[in-house]
């Protein structure tokens, strides 16, 4: 049998027609299955998509990619797959790199496992650098492990994985939904270095400021979540326990949700301010709160300081894109960065 029959892959495509059949051809040299989101394509990629061997499910209306995932996911369910890769449909992932995966999964079936650009860095454009970094260190704080570039689409998904976690969010935070409630219920999330491939010309549906907006105000709020729970909780650690807990308890509806995630973001000082201080008062009578935090080498004030510094940092940013915009070679976010949010891992 096969070792790679239980295994499809998945591609969620917007407007991909000039990208996606060379993608198609490179995943198909690793696997029989390919299945092909038409997220509501204006173009010709359906037709592109199936002339190169995909399955392709039209969605008629475009919902973004977290919607498109989800099909992706209950399709490939029904079909009898028990993992899938996906893969984006831009052309800045290798399929080549697919084997790699799979010798991981064969190794650890149940773990999530993700691509990570990072060994390339310097071919990464240092804006995107900056945020994928500024990512990697609140998701892998939620996320109870360190994970080296969690904004990367180049993954592979246990079905069992996804189903044992609820996805309520859209557009490009359902990627990163799924590392903190994975990583947070206690599975592991392992990293598959990967190419880093920025091909001239091929466009990105990801918008640098609202999408990026949409995963910091999530990821801020599940943070606050998290460590208040375990605040209240001595010794617990993961806070996600299926489907209306943790996090989800405040996602009763689209408008709730966004609420929530403004009250948390307004919030969020002195909350950290708050969690800060507990955490070392109970320390003085050996109670155990906010336990995830002791996972990373670096000192829990150091860490909820880091948090606290984050309005220097959007000051920092703001300065940078002012001073460009003027011709002016300014660089301070870059340094801020690599200073206070590299990697508080140091052995991972």
């Amino acid at each position: 049998m096969n070792p790679t029959a239980s295994i499809c892959g998945i591609i969620a495509a917007y407007n991909a027609q000039e990208t996606i059949a060379e993608v198609v051809r490179g995943v198909r040299r690793h696997l029989e299955t390919v299945i092909v989101a038409d997220d509501g394509c204006t173009d010709g990629t359906a037709e592109e998509a199936r002339r190169a061997g995909a399955e392709v499910i039209r969605l008629g209306k475009n919902h973004g990619k977290g919607h498109a995932l989800r099909v992706l996911f209950a399709e490939a369910r029904i079909r009898g797959f028990s993992a899938v890769i996906a893969i984006d449909a831009d052309g800045q992932h290798d399929p080549d790199d697919i084997p790699a995966f799979l010798h991981v999964h064969k190794t650890h079936p149940e773990a999530i496992v993700t691509g990570s650009r990072m060994g390339d860095a310097d071919r990464i454009p240092r804006h995107r650098l900056n945020s994928m970094v500024m990512a990697r260190f609140f998701v892998s704080l939620a996320a109870n492990q360190f994970i080296e570039d969690t904004q990367c689409g180049f993954r592979l998904y246990p079905l069992s994985a996804i189903e044992s976690i609820s996805l309520r969010k859209d557009r490009y935070v359902t990627e990163t939904e799924i590392l903190l409630k994975a990583g947070d219920s206690g599975r592991d999330v392992l990293v598959q270095p990967i190419r880093a491939l920025y091909p001239p010309g091929h466009p990105t549906h990801f918008r640098s400021v609202p999408d990026v907006a949409a995963i910091a105000v999530y990821v801020i709020s599940y943070l606050m979540v998290k460590w208040g729970i375990e605040g209240v909780r001595p010794g617990v650690v993961n806070s996600f326990r299926g489907d209306g807990t943790g996090r989800d308890v405040f996602s009763l509806s689209p408008t709730a949700d966004r609420a929530f995630e403004v009250l948390t973001l307004l919030t969020c000082l002195p909350l950290t301010a708050l969690y800060c201080s507990w955490y070392y008062a109970a320390r003085l009578f050996s109670v155990p709160v906010l336990q995830s935090l002791a996972k990373s080498d670096m000192s829990v004030g150091s860490l909820l300081f880091s948090v606290l510094l984050l309005p220097i940092l959007l000051l920092a940013s703001m300065i940078d894109l002012i001073a460009n915009r003027l011709w002016i070679p300014l660089n301070l976010t870059t340094g801020f960065v690599r200073w206070r949010y590299s990697n508080p891992w140091k052995h991972a």
